[in-house]
C-alpha cells in the first residue's frame, strides 16, 4: 500500500481565499427569527419591558413610523433605567425607548450571507442584529444562536456534499475507509483508494466543492499508477 504522506508528516492542505469562499453562505433570511418584536421612540418603559418579554430576546429594536430600525434598546439598558441610573427616579419613570435607545442601530440586510452577518456583528461589537428589506423596513432579527445554528448546518451540508462525491460510483475510494469531517468549513479526509489518480482526483474534487474554507487530507491507494500530483512525499509500501 502506498501513502499520500509520510508517518507523523502533516497532512496536504487545500486553503481557499477566505473572502471567496466562507462558511455561512446561506442568505440571512433563511436563519433571521421572524417576527421582530419593536417599539416605537414614544413607547413607555412597561410597552418596552412587554415587549421585549414577549421576544425573549436581550435586544429590542426601536423602529421609526415607517418601520425602519433607528436604534437598539438592550435589557440591560431597561434593568437600568428601572434601578434609576442616570437619573434617580427607578422605576423607569417616563422613560421611554428613545431616551434609551442605542443609535444607529446595525443591521443586515435579508439578502446578505450568514457569514457576512458574523463580520458585520464583530466589526461592531453586537450580539444581535436586526435585519432589514430592500426598503429598509425592519423584516426580523439575528441572534447569536440565529448564527451559530446556521455555520452548524452549513458544515453538515459541506460534509454531506464531500461524502457523496467521494462515495459516487467509479471514484474508487473503499467506503469502509472513509472518514469525513467538516468544522468552521474546514474539511478533513481520510480513506483508501484503489489507485493514486483516483486519491488526486478526490482531491480535486473536493477541493472545488462550494463553501470549503480549507481542506486536509490522509488519503492512501493500494496501487500507485504514476498520475496524479498531490503535492505529497510517497512512504514506501507497506508490501515492500
Amino acid at each position: 500500500m502506498n501513502h499520500s504522506m509520510l508517518d507523523g508528516a502533516p497532512a496536504e492542505s487545500f486553503a481557499h481565499d477566505d473572502t471567496a469562499r466562507v462558511p455561512g453562505r446561506a442568505p440571512v433570511r433563511d436563519w433571521m427569527s421572524r417576527p421582530a418584536v419593536a417599539v416605537v421612540p414614544a413607547s413607555d418603559f412597561t410597552t418596552m419591558v412587554t415587549a421585549i418579554t414577549a421576544s425573549r430576546r436581550g435586544v429590542l429594536p426601536v423602529v421609526s413610523p415607517d418601520g425602519a430600525p433607528v436604534g437598539v434598546v438592550a435589557a440591560s439598558d431597561l434593568l437600568a433605567a428601572y434601578a434609576g441610573e442616570g437619573n434617580g427616579a427607578g422605576r423607569g419613570a417616563g422613560t421611554t425607548a428613545g431616551d434609551l435607545m442605542t443609535s444607529p442601530a446595525v443591521t443586515v440586510a435579508q439578502d446578505r450571507t450568514v457569514g457576512e452577518a458574523v463580520r458585520i456583528a464583530r466589526q461592531a461589537s453586537v450580539h444581535h442584529l436586526p435585519v432589514v428589506d430592500d426598503d429598509g423596513r425592519l423584516t426580523g432579527m439575528l441572534s447569536p444562536y440565529d448564527l451559530l445554528d446556521s455555520l452548524r448546518a452549513d458544515d453538515e451540508a459541506i460534509r454531506t456534499e464531500v461524502l457523496a462525491l467521494a462515495l459516487t460510483p467509479g471514484s474508487g475510494v473503499v467506503p469502509a475507509s472513509l472518514r469525513v469531517r467538516c468544522e468552521r468549513g474546514h474539511v478533513a479526509v481520510t480513506g483508501r483508494t484503489r489507485v493514486r489518480a483516483d486519491a488526486a482526483a478526490l482531491c480535486l474534487g473536493i477541493a472545488a466543492v462550494e463553501g470549503i474554507a480549507g481542506f486536509t487530507h490522509r488519503l492512501t491507494w493500494d496501487i500507485d499508477d504514476g498520475s496524479g500530483d498531490l503535492s505529497v512525499s510517497d512512504a514506501p509500501s507497506e508490501d515492500a
